[in-house]
């Protein structure tokens, strides 16, 4: 059974998009069917599915909003393509799962529209608990790309006060707790406040035939990720601090906090290496193929385990840059996720502003009279990054730790060989949870091989988030 067209708040800025939908197993309903096609419908808190009933069933909300996109609301007039708008839905009804839809505004209406209003959404879920089929204190989101972004914005800030004038304003329920129980994040496209300049740490090097002037800004900008990274506070799982240190070859490529990402890249390798049965050629062939233009892998056929000489040797092979220097905010597109409204646009990288404006480029002026805008509640840029950035709420050394409800569970996947983003976004994320306490669950991969999709190690992306939330549920219990 379904309901499509739920005003989730009471002064909706736009219907298109602030409104929900509700998809519940025919099994928790005990329904009449009316004159008119409709029916009438309560639950049915006996029956089980796959061990859930309607009163226990977790319920999963997708963010389905690629480059931080508004993402429409299942109204009435849509409802009979619903089918194909929502990915999956069978699959988690079959399961026992409800399935909720919020629609939302996005980048042009400019931030934090878009995760205010999946937060007045699980606000309305919430206060709507002992009508609505599911248990309101297992939500899971789950998204890919600026989903997958905005899905680790909700699990990271359940209830900051940041987001309170903008809640009040659209008129969402109030006393109720906006927080999530989990986040499945595919592919995350987050961290912006550093997204520049970790992708000139990483991948930079890659590129050939910049002009002087780039490459001043790109190599600028690899070194402000590195002092970035000695002073945000990164420890690996044994409390170690992990640093970089200024290096002969490359900037900052050494130091702990280097070994620790060469060591995730020799990870995913070798998962790949054990995973695979390689029924055409042998596990020696393929690393033969990958060492074709240059060797940068070792490989030991006994314990069939694999090292790599550099992470520069692994971005020249298997990631190279497909962006210029200002992969993110680049100085003639300025973008309308931090905007004003309305589709505006700005320029939101502080550290690029700083750059640009220590090496005297002309248009360093329309970064740093962009970051002095500020919206119609007295936010400025810099603010609104920051409510978008997930770390803010992780770090100790941010402004934004413990003033918020992180989800307990989390699960984050990416493609290694993706050249959208850094492969430290992800790792970043993935290291602040595992350290932030009150988090129970953090199970991050990265996937060999694969790109900017839901990248999975084996199986199919949305059965595996099924049995995910199958083993948070038991954990919970």
């Amino acid at each position: 059974f379904y309901q499509v067209g739920i005003d989730y708040c009471e002064k909706p800025v736009d219907k298109r998009y602030e409104q929900l939908a509700v998809f519940v197993p025919e099994a928790y309903m005990k329904s009449s069917k009316n004159s008119d096609g409709t029916y009438t419908c309560k639950l049915n808190k006996k029956v089980k599915i796959n061990g859930y009933t309607a009163s226990t069933a977790p319920i999963v909300m997708p963010v389905h909003t690629p480059g931080y996109a508004s993402d429409i609301a299942l109204t009435a007039d849509v409802a009979a393509n619903y089918k194909t708008l929502l990915e999956g839905l069978s699959e988690f009804t079959s399961e026992g799962l409800i399935y909720v839809h919020a629609g939302c505004r996005g980048a042009y209406e400019g931030a934090p529209a878009g995760v205010c209003d999946l937060k007045a959404a699980v606000r309305y879920i919430r206060y709507c608990d002992d009508v609505i089929a599911g248990d309101a204190e297992k939500i899971f989101v789950y998204g890919t790309s600026g989903g997958g972004a905005q899905a680790a914005v909700l699990g990271a800030s359940g209830d900051s006060e940041l987001y309170n004038p903008y809640l009040k304003a659209i008129g969402a329920v109030w006393g109720v707790s906006d927080s999530i129980a989990g986040s499945m994040d595919w592919c995350p496209i987050t961290d912006l406040d550093t997204a520049n300049a970790e992708y000139e740490w990483m991948m930079g090097s890659t590129r050939e035939g910049l002009s002087d002037k780039d490459k001043a800004v790109s190599d600028s900008l690899a070194k402000a990720f590195g002092k970035y990274i000695n002073k945000a506070g990164f420890t690996d799982k044994n409390g170690n601090k992990l640093t970089l240190k200024e290096s002969e070859n490359g900037i900052f490529k050494s130091g702990s906090y280097y070994d620790y990402i060469k060591g995730v890249i020799e990870k995913s390798l070798n998962d790949y290496l054990s995973d695979n049965d390689f029924y055409d050629i042998t596990p020696q062939e393929y690393i033969d193929t990958l060492n074709s233009d240059k060797k940068w892998i070792s490989y030991d056929k006994k314990s069939n385990k694999a090292t790599i000489t550099s992470v520069e040797d692994f971005t020249d092979a298997c990631k190279k840059a497909d962006k210029y220097p200002y992969a993110f905010d680049e100085p003639e597109t300025a973008v309308s996720l931090f905007g004003t409204g309305n589709g505006q646009v700005v320029h939101f990288d502080k550290i690029l502003a700083d750059i640009l404006t220590e090496n005297n480029i002309s248009y360093a002026k329309d970064y740093t009279s962009d970051l002095e805008k500020t919206d119609s509640f007295g936010y400025s840029v810099e603010k609104r990054v920051n409510m978008y950035t997930p770390l803010y709420y992780l770090m100790e050394s941010r402004k934004g730790y413990k003033k918020s409800n992180v989800a307990k569970y989390w699960r984050i996947r990416s493609g290694i060989n993706q050249s959208t983003t850094s492969l430290t976004t992800e790792v970043n994320l993935a290291l602040a949870l595992e350290n932030y306490d009150g988090v129970r669950s953090v199970d991050f991969e990265t996937v060999w091989e694969q790109g900017h999709i839901e990248a999975e190690r084996k199986g199919d992306s949305l059965k595996n988030f099924i049995k995910w939330i199958k083993d948070c549920n038991k954990k919970n219990n």
